[in-house]
């Protein structure tokens, strides 16, 4: 069995939706499964869909937004008389972006201009006194900031009591009131009425770029589109038609720093979309923020000079592989945390010193993905004695309002309803934790329900082609709001199950329909799932369709989203090539006959394992583990059926090791008993003890033979031991060798290897879990 991820939400189309969808086709020319994923979407008119569909662009005017007009009139002072004047950016992708673009605007405007990134090590996040001050000694007069400002209080009144005027635009959630600034532009304004809410930061700074100009800026699309999708913002609406233009403007960019890093990358313009911006541009510019100074970002996006764009290339590269390692890093410090617990709390909070701020966020996100759980990891900063931490959450619960619920514990913090940042004293941490999880706890069963995944329509492998693939390209660009489409593939075989990458990460899978063609799968980071997927099961499969491109020959491919198998399953490792391959099963009972077993590998088992002997399967309570690890050969195989429904059990891993074969040799015969007898008689107070395997050689006996009769006389009181010495003893009684524990132990482990071992698994899994 394999549980899905996700909650699966089919849009069920009923009759009338289907003539519907038969009636939208004749009226749009539009092809039914692309119509099918834009009514999942909630597009359901022939208007609603040709508005989405159009490629005319759908811009609304910049001076809708509060404080539009006021902010531009002090801009053009500013200008007029040469006034020096700040923009103040953020140091992630949409804060560079943002910088980079109202730079270049009003320098191309005559601006007495300049720009500061803050470090987030050195500045923190948005507004800071100190960099305030030190410009105004400097003699700005103006400040702008981009991507920040709503919560800049203390720095914008300070600026604004040495007179010097302050612009926000932002786009970050409001909190109870706003900074008195001379204007604040935001899509959210509480005195606005801006039609569409959901600008990134650098949406806001192209507005405001817009109406500064009177005119599109449409060499400022590229990056807008660059920051809009990799802060993750709604694709709907006016942020899809800028990142649809800015994508044609990446496609043909005249920034050389943009040009030099396709080259290097290996980037064909031509190709360009929003998965390039977001996996390949967006993480290095976000990057550069993570690990310190994100000011190489800009200079990159905005250079002319060859040798500098070199350069900074070359740095981004770098600081792109550090970050990297310091994630991996970090998560694998993180899983083992977690998986050291006895049990998950609703909402995990986690905190250590030596912890990197910078990539807090990205290892939350990969927390959350992995145990469905919101997450809050923080950094000590032992200079100021406060932890620093970032949280990410899950669909039923909003982190920004549980963050309000104890804010009286903390210094500062922001974010919205998916993700937060937050900066709490180290005296007020435990406080503060406690406080976090009582109010998650409340919200538990909201947070423990799977998150929703929408799947547009079933279809089959012989469904997806090329020519599928390019038809669904048309509702792109793809992300937030505007998901690729995911189809199910019901009942489908598969003819293929592998795990590939250094570290095994990556999952394969070739499914098939019946006797029609094949359809390869791809799983990133899911190639664990390999080890929980039963090959000989169907299953149903959650997917994203793609195309491959290799070595020149393009190719339909499933991206695997989520999977499920029904059934119970059985795994079958008795012919593994060593005992760790059965050492790496998470989330198990290992259940064993010999406790010397038990004993030895205790510390081979996964962190999250649990190892129980076979004597103990009756007297245990229900363990919360859905796999069971049959190490060696259970006698009583009986009872472990009782026990796999006792615990809900929907995987067993088999390995039913049995190191003396019992079963092969069978049972020892009355004239091997006698032979051995009637030599130990003959060999008085012999020195048996490490000559068993020469003395067995000699009666020509097995030794496993040997020393089952052996240990039968003993049993029996025919043989006495002293000192490694055996002496046979008479007896005028008749004796019966199988009423001894000794017999009737071979005869269980006997008959426990029949069936443990040479069963074929279906029939195994058949026994165990087909109801009686």
């Amino acid at each position: 069995m394999f549980n899905s991820r996700y909650n699966w939400q089919m849009a069920n189309l009923s009759d009338q939706d289907q003539n519907q969808l038969d009636q939208l086709a004749e009226e749009t020319g539009l092809p039914s499964l692309l119509l099918s994923v834009l009514k999942a979407n909630g597009y359901h008119s022939q208007k609603t869909i040709e508005d989405f569909m159009s490629d005319q662009a759908k811009l609304h005017d910049p001076f809708l937004l509060y404080d539009m007009e006021r902010a531009i009139a002090r801009i053009q002072a500013a200008i007029m008389v040469s006034e020096p004047i700040l923009i103040y950016g953020d140091y992630d992708a949409d804060g560079i972006t943002s910088t980079s673009l109202l730079y270049e605007c009003l320098e191309s405007m005559g601006a007495n201009v300049t720009y500061y990134l803050p470090n987030r090590f050195e500045d923190g996040y948005g507004p800071n006194t100190q960099v305030y001050n030190y410009y105004i000694k400097q003699g700005i007069q103006l400040i702008i900031t981009v991507d920040n400002g709503v919560a800049g209080f203390e720095a914008i009144a300070n600026a604004q009591a040495a007179g010097v005027d302050v612009i926000v635009t932002d786009h970050h959630e409001i909190g109870d009131s706003l900074p008195d600034a001379y204007a604040v532009i935001h899509p959210r304004h509480p005195k606005g009425q801006y039609p569409f809410p959901d600008l990134a930061g650098v949406g806001v700074a192209f507005k405001l770029a817009q109406a500064l100009m009177e005119d599109l800026p449409s060499e400022f699309l590229d990056l807008v589109a660059i920051g809009t999708v990799a802060d993750l913002v709604s694709l709907r609406d006016e942020n899809r038609s800028l990142v649809k233009m800015g994508i044609k403007q990446l496609q043909q960019t005249d920034r050389l720093g943009l040009q030099e890093f396709y080259e290097r990358e290996g980037i064909d313009p031509r190709t360009i979309n929003e998965e390039s911006i977001g996996f390949v541009i967006g993480p290095r510019l976000n990057a550069l923020g993570r690990m310190g100074d994100p000011s190489p970002g800009l200079e990159l996006l905005t250079a002319f000079d060859p040798d500098l764009i070199a350069d900074r290339l070359e740095l981004v590269e770098d600081t792109n592989s550090k970050r990297k390692e310091v994630v991996a890093d970090m998560a694998e410090e993180v899983d083992q945390k977690l998986t050291s617990l006895d049990y998950l709390p609703a909402i995990i909070i986690l905190a250590q010193e030596n912890w990197h701020q910078g990539v807090l966020g990205i290892v939350a996100s990969r927390v959350v993905e992995k145990y469905q759980r919101p997450t809050i990891l923080l950094a000590q900063d032992s200079d100021n004695h406060v932890l620093k931490g970032s949280a990410r959450s899950v669909p039923g619960l909003d982190i920004f309002q549980l963050l309000r619920g104890a804010k009286e514990y903390a210094q500062a913090f922001g974010g919205h309803e998916m993700a937060a940042g937050m900066t709490i004293s180290l005296a007020d941490y435990p406080n503060w934790k406690e406080r976090l999880e009582e109010l998650a706890k409340e919200q538990e069963k909201d947070i423990l329900e799977k998150a929703t995944l929408n799947i547009a329509q079933t279809i089959t492998p012989s469904d997806v082609s090329l020519n599928t693939i390019h038809e669904l390209k048309r509702l792109a660009p793809f992300g937030t709001d505007n998901p690729k489409p995911r189809f199910l593939l019901k009942d489908v075989e598969l003819k293929q199950v592998q795990q590939l990458g250094k570290d095994k990460n990556t999952l394969k899978l070739s499914v098939k329909e019946g006797t029609k063609g094949t359809l390869p799968a791809i799983g990133f980071k899911k190639g664990d799932w390999a080890e929980a997927i039963d090959p000989d099961q169907k299953l149903d499969m959650v997917v994203e369709l793609t195309i491959n491109h290799w070595n020149g020959l393009d190719t339909p491919q499933a991206l695997v989203v989520d999977i499920a198998q029904k059934q119970a399953s059985v795994f079958d490792f008795r012919r593994a090539q060593s005992r760790q391959e059965v050492f790496k099963v998470k989330n198990a009972i290992y259940l064993f006959q010999a406790e010397k077993f038990a004993q030895a590998y205790q510390d081979d088992l996964p962190e999250s394992s649990q190892a129980v002997l076979a004597r103990d399967m009756t007297n245990l309570p229900k363990l919360g583990k859905d796999k069971l690890v049959i190490f060696d050969c259970i006698q009583d195989y009986d009872a472990v059926k009782i026990f796999i429904n006792q615990q809900d059990i929907n995987n067993l891993y088999l390995f039913a090791y049995s190191k003396d074969q019992a079963y092969l040799h069978g049972y020892p015969s009355k004239a091997n008993f006698a032979k051995v007898y009637r030599y130990l008689s003959q060999h008085p107070n012999i020195p048996l003890k490490g000559a068993e395997a020469g003395v067995a050689k000699y009666l020509n006996l097995s030794l496993f033979h040997f020393k089952v009769i052996i240990q039968l006389l003993t049993e029996l009181q025919l043989l006495e031991w002293q000192d490694g010495q055996c002496r046979v003893l008479g007896s005028e009684q008749k004796v019966d060798l199988k009423a001894s524990k000794t017999w009737r132990n071979l005869q269980a482990q006997m008959k426990a290897e029949r069936f443990l071992l040479y069963n074929e698994s279906k029939d195994i899994k058949d026994y165990y879990f087909q109801e009686d």
